[in-house]
């Protein structure tokens, strides 16, 4: 509650700091030998030197220091020190010692230039450690902040790169039944139902952070029945799962693109059966996904990876930077794409 009160309130936090940083200074002269009372008024023209410490740091710094401005800065800086201390001098000439401390016998020279250009060595002294505390503070605020505004640009990039998908993958499946349609097929009804299942996963589920491994696999078996009416007996699909999938956590929409860019490309061979190896293995603290199609013959060479392929790998090096390897490959005419991903964060 207290932390809350004093971060929002800086007049108070600030008065707190200087009454503490000039207590151990007072305590250090005590410590050294000087009685209580001189060593308490000797810092009575912190007054004046503490008003000095703002102009410093929140108008010479940020002015001409972040703007490497140097030769301004110290300028400004050097006259602005050895007035500081001349008023200083000044105070303790007239009030401090006469009046609080009782101490009129002086010295003909307490107001010399070398007293002054000592008293300001001792002000740049005095001032370190609180200009240091600025100077770190400013440093890790200023990267805390860096570090929210690239987080906030990869939950942007990836908000769009999600919307991006959904339209996407809802062209490429209507399509789909519009070739179903235009046969004639008694199988568009229960192609719709698939579509359904399919829409209600990428509106409600698609949305989350992270979702089972075993929603994504059940909701790629939906999209791969879809793809079945389409291809009839044609397609010899080998679908294998190894390891636990029980209790893995990976972002949405991450198998299905993959899937549909090996569908994809067999869209393109018009006759012949269709081979597609789809193989999905966990193991320990990693997944492996890959997919195996035939290329057909009309494929264009600058159109290899489709929306959805680039998408996802958009997505992953958001996602997972550096904890995943992702392949597409093409030999043989055959299209492979090996996926690895480390699970542990």
């Amino acid at each position: 509650m207290i932390i809350k009160v004093l971060q929002k309130n800086r007049v108070v936090t600030h008065t707190i700091f200087w009454i503490f940083y000039l207590f151990i200074w007072v305590l250090m002269d005590v410590i050294y030998g000087l009685p209580f009372k001189r060593a308490l008024f000797n810092y009575l023209g912190c007054g004046l030197e503490i008003p000095f410490y703002y102009i410093h740091m929140y108008y010479l710094w940020p002015k001409y220091i972040t703007t490497k401005r140097y030769l301004y800065y110290f300028a400004f800086f050097l006259p602005l020190v050895l007035l500081n201390a001349y008023l200083v001098r000044l105070l303790n000439y007239h009030v401090v010692f006469p009046v609080f401390l009782e101490i009129t016998d002086l010295p003909e020279n307490f107001m010399s230039f070398p007293r002054v250009l000592s008293l300001a060595r001792s002000i740049l002294l005095w001032f370190g450690p609180p200009t240091a505390i600025k100077i770190l503070r400013d440093y890790y605020q200023d990267k805390v902040n860096l570090e929210r505004i690239k987080k906030e640009q990869k939950i942007s990039e990836l908000n769009f790169l999600k919307s991006q998908m959904n339209p996407h993958f809802l062209f490429n499946t209507l399509n789909n039944l519009y070739s179903l349609a235009l046969k004639g097929s008694k199988k568009t009804p229960e192609a719709l139902l698939q579509l359904s299942n399919l829409l209600s996963y990428m509106l409600y589920d698609g949305t989350e952070d992270k979702i089972s491994l075993e929603k994504e696999i059940h909701h790629l078996n939906d999209y791969i029945e879809l793809e079945k009416l389409r291809f009839g007996n044609r397609l010899d699909l080998t679908l294998e799962m190894i390891g636990d999938f029980n209790t893995v956590m990976i972002p949405p929409m991450i198998i299905i693109p993959l899937a549909e860019n090996a569908f994809k490309h067999c869209s393109l061979n018009e006759r012949g059966n269709i081979n597609i190896k789809i193989r999905i293995q966990v193991d320990k603290d990693k997944i492996y996904i890959s997919t195996i199609n035939p290329v057909g013959n009309t494929i264009k060479s600058d159109n290899k990876h489709g929306i959805g392929v680039k998408n996802l790998s958009k997505r992953l090096e958001i996602i997972y930077p550096q904890k995943h390897i992702f392949k597409l490959e093409e030999r043989e005419k055959k299209f492979y794409t090996d996926l690895t991903i480390e699970l542990n964060e």
